[in-house]
């Protein structure tokens, strides 16, 4: 058991309904009774028709608490006057209610499955906290505001919604028509607001040589594939890749939401979009990715590939000579070739197998592996390897970085030091010598410190 802001965590099955107890003294987690509510409601309906409701000292708000006990004909003590006036302080806040877990910065989702239930994602490990919304109509309510402020919406004709909020949170909600309680809602927090290489050497994430040679890559113009799991890192590898990019290139990104954000002069943002409530206005990534060769771009940043449609286009446009970086969900390597494999296989029917494999390696170079370390929960570059050509109708790929945990201690292995883009990396203004790096790499002295095995590090 750990505390963040003023709630208890409780590392607990996330298939359990109950909700643990809020401990003897705090507010956070505890359901208003039915009076209270009554006079929260009355607060609130104040506040819709008061432009300075929300600008009150905090003595202030007491005074309004006990004005509207008393025009309700309400006894209540001093202490149910202050979790009221608790619950209105929090709600003023940009997030709520769940203020305090944004604010942690272990955390890195927030799952709300319905007014009692908040769960938090550290490390992608769960925990049930004790924060609970006074009541399923103040829940649903706070579900809207907060889609509203993503520039986004919900309803039983679109039932799902995404967004961003700035730049640190992306919103995904699911109306409770589609639920067994709901409504869903899911807030990805990212603890980044800028990432650069330097950043991720710091937290361990690799050793600087890694990110030399990755950042060559990218630099000379290949394209890289990032693979993982949920909530390992890959859009923050992405982004602080990207900053290996020449300035001079124009740079186009495509996402279905906001997330991937480049410092450098030259880049383009399109949003992809879902159809709307009449069935039209759907933005696909293939047509996002389409358009942009038609927009003078010399590089395209694709958050992620999710379907057959997605990964056909941006296979073609790196084939066609723009230099890319892109995400895709897979547990390894080889699992990840298969999956493109497939999406491909999808979109072009009939076509065969060996020519499926000659397009994937024509358009991507690299592939790195990320996941969280199971002993010290930070994430890490599991594996990083070079697609090599088509063989015995299957694409060979060579292994050249590899993580280890050695007696408590990550260390890297330098599996191969050939490259097959050797001239590229080694070359510049940051060469990459492979065939000076030792056998085993270990993290510089300046990373940032690990924290205790529940807490996530970004």
């Amino acid at each position: 058991m750990r505390r963040i802001g003023n709630s208890t965590l409780l590392e607990l099955p996330m298939a359990r309904r109950e909700s643990p107890s809020p401990q003897r003294g705090e507010v956070v987690g505890r359901v208003l009774t039915p009076t209270l509510e009554l006079i929260l409601e009355d607060l609130q309906r104040e506040e819709q028709s008061s432009s300075e409701a929300g600008s009150r000292s905090h003595e202030e708000l007491l005074q309004a608490i006990s004005k509207s006990a008393t025009k309700l004909g309400l006894d209540i003590t001093n202490i149910e006057r202050d979790e009221v006036a608790a619950v209105v302080e929090r709600n003023q806040k940009p997030f709520g209610i769940l203020q305090p877990l944004v604010d942690d910065s272990s955390v890195s989702d927030i799952i709300v499955t319905d007014f009692s239930r908040v769960s938090i994602q550290q490390g992608r490990h769960n925990f049930v906290t004790n924060i609970a919304f006074p009541n399923q109509a103040a829940y649903e309510a706070f579900v809207e505001k907060l889609l509203m402020r993503a520039g986004s919406s919900y309803s039983t004709k679109k039932p799902i919604a995404d967004g961003m909020i700035g730049t640190s949170a992306r919103i995904h909600a699911v109306h409770k028509c589609l639920c067994e309680a709901g409504p869903y809602l899911t807030i990805r927090l990212n603890r980044f607001s800028r990432v650069t290489v330097e950043d991720l050497c710091r937290h361990g994430m690799a050793p600087v040589e890694v990110f030399s040679y990755l950042q060559g890559l990218v630099r000379s113009g290949c394209t890289v594939l990032v693979v993982g799991e949920v909530g390992t890192g890959k859009t923050t590898l992405v982004r602080a890749l990207a900053g290996s990019i020449p300035e001079p290139q124009s740079i186009l990104v495509i996402e279905d939401t906001p997330e991937i954000k480049v410092e450098l002069p030259h880049v383009r943002y399109i949003r992809t979009r879902e159809e709307n409530t009449d069935g039209a206005g759907r933005v696909t990534p293939s047509e996002c990715i389409r358009a942009g060769m038609r927009m003078a771009m010399n590089r395209i940043i694709f958050g992620e590939m999710r379907d057959a449609e997605a990964a056909e286009a941006f296979v073609d446009v790196c084939a066609s000579g723009h230099p890319g970086l892109s995400t895709i969900h897979a547990r390894s390597v080889p699992e990840a070739l298969v999956r493109l494999e497939l999406f491909l296989g999808r979109a072009q029917r009939g076509v065969e197998r060996r020519v499926i494999a000659e397009q994937i390696v024509t358009a991507v170079q690299t592939v790195v592996y990320v996941d969280i370390c199971h002993t010290t929960r930070q994430r890490r570059i599991m594996e990083v390897r070079e697609i090599g050509p088509v063989a015995d109708g299957g694409i060979r790929h060579r292994e050249m970085f590899s993580y280890r945990l050695q007696q408590g201690t990550p260390t890297w292995q330098v599996v191969s030091k050939v490259s097959a883009y050797r001239d590229l990396i080694e070359s510049g203004d940051a060469p990459c010598m492979l065939s000076a790096l030792p056998a085993v790499l270990h993290l510089g002295e300046d990373r940032v410190p690990m924290r205790s095995s529940r807490e996530a590090v970004w």
